[in-house]
């Protein structure tokens, strides 16, 4: 079970498993800061990237997967392009039936699924948004920062007023709550104490340093500098708060002067671009790129890194933090990876699958010589003035003999309950 003794509010989500996945990296977050704390290394940086290793390591048996996919599909290809050309202007029923089960058999003999390279980026997806809403919101998962705010959180609700007072002065700090499913910054319209500490604490966690000036000069009797230390050595990571996005930074910096922040702003998603396209010239890619689908994902590839540039920017530095590591470690698998394929003869590999797709075929009980007779039998020939009455009688009849053989379940079978579908509407 997740603590049950963080306060700050957790992120619930439109789609409940991104929830559900938030609060499970936001426990393992937990215990790597608690870890981290144990050696004395109190740092919420660190602790992401820890955790970006852990995630990318426990994704490497899909990475292997994937690669192994890509490079068999690579292979694969020209089998696929030939077969293509051979049902190429064919569109009846008998043809697309006869395509789909040899395509099925090509994809068995190399013992990969046309599905095989989308599992990896689904799940890195439903990684990165949970991610993104407990870097945004930490102390709903980690106790101990949490527990650092809470001094400034206790203080302030022991002065008089304290409620009025506090939201006048949020109000003009333009933090927005949303992202963890808060409407407003207003603690007056709460009565529960718990409700106001949550609240207190999410704001505080997204105050600026100008916001916590603001904060002491308002509250001059609550020690809230001691506080704002102690959580800015927590939050900082390579001389930039985690909260901040290097788009703040940059523009901060810009304000004020400071060339250490205006740097930083940009270094963060340049990096992230560099890492990412270094990632994406390792990786092998699919085919030999001669067909519109492939040129399609060489450009997506490209555009990956852009994409990388302009998260960065905008999204908290924490994310930066778990774009780049996660690249620069891909990278370094990857390296290893293709290393390890290059040693294995693909060849060995086709023949093991050549036996299991023969099984397989015996199995679904699938004739594919005879489905290519009948898918020889189009439109254009039954309606050809040069065939007898008899031969056109024994073409009919070759093709309902492969209907009433088809298997349950085979791709054969499921077209024939859609054409007897169709055919009773027509009725």
């Amino acid at each position: 079970m997740f603590s049950t003794t963080i306060i700050a509010t957790a992120y619930v989500g439109t789609f409940k498993i991104f929830g559900y996945i938030a609060m499970g990296l936001g426990w393992i977050m937990n215990l790597l800061y608690e870890g981290l704390c144990a050696i004395g290394i109190n740092n919420i940086g660190i602790t992401i990237v820890i955790l970006t290793i852990l995630i990318y390591t426990a994704m490497l048996p899909l990475t292997y997967k994937q690669q192994k996919f890509s490079r068999l599909s690579r292979k694969m290809s020209p089998e696929l392009k030939a077969l293509q050309e051979k049902y190429k202007g064919k569109r009846d029923q008998a043809s697309q039936q006869a395509m789909m089960e040899e395509q099925r058999e090509i994809y068995d003999k190399y013992g990969i699924s046309p599905t095989g390279s989308c599992l990896q980026s689904f799940i890195s997806i439903l990684v990165l948004f949970p991610l993104y809403r407990v870097i945004s919101n930490v102390p709903a998962y980690v106790t101990r920062v949490k527990e650092t705010l809470m001094p400034a959180v206790d203080g302030i609700m022991s002065t008089d007023d304290y409620q009025s007072v506090f939201d006048s002065v949020v109000s003009e700090f333009g933090i927005s709550l949303s992202n963890i499913g808060v409407k407003t910054t207003e603690i007056s319209s709460l009565t529960e104490t718990t409700d106001i500490q949550n609240r207190i604490v999410d704001i505080l966690y997204k105050c600026s340093p100008a916001n916590w000036d603001t904060l002491i000069a308002t509250f001059p009797s609550v020690d809230l500098t001691s506080v704002e230390e102690a959580f800015s050595n927590i939050n900082t990571f390579l001389m930039i708060n985690v909260t901040y996005s290097p788009q703040y930074s940059f523009m901060n910096g810009i304000k004020t002067g400071d060339v250490v922040l205006i740097i930083f702003g940009l270094l963060i998603p340049i990096l992230a671009a560099l890492s990412q396209l270094i990632n994406l010239k390792l990786m092998p890619q699919v085919g030999n790129g001669d067909d519109a689908m492939e040129r399609q994902m060489k450009m997506m590839n490209y555009m990956m890194p852009l994409m990388s540039l302009f998260f960065c920017f905008t999204l908290p530095f924490g994310l930066g933090i778990y774009w780049i590591v996660g690249a620069l470690i891909r990278s370094v698998y990857q390296f290893f990876l293709n290393k390890h394929f290059d040693k294995i003869d693909l060849n060995d590999i086709i023949e093991a699958n050549r036996e299991k797709a023969a099984k397989k075929k015996e199995k679904r009980g699938i004739n594919i010589e005879k489905m290519q007779q009948a898918a020889r039998l189009n439109t254009k020939t039954l309606k050809s003035s040069s065939m007898t009455e008899e031969e056109r009688e024994e073409l009919l009849a070759k093709a309902d003999e492969i209907k009433k053989n088809a298997q349950p379940g085979s791709l054969a079978a499921r077209a024939n309950i859609v054409r007897e579908f169709n055919e009773g509407i027509k009725k």
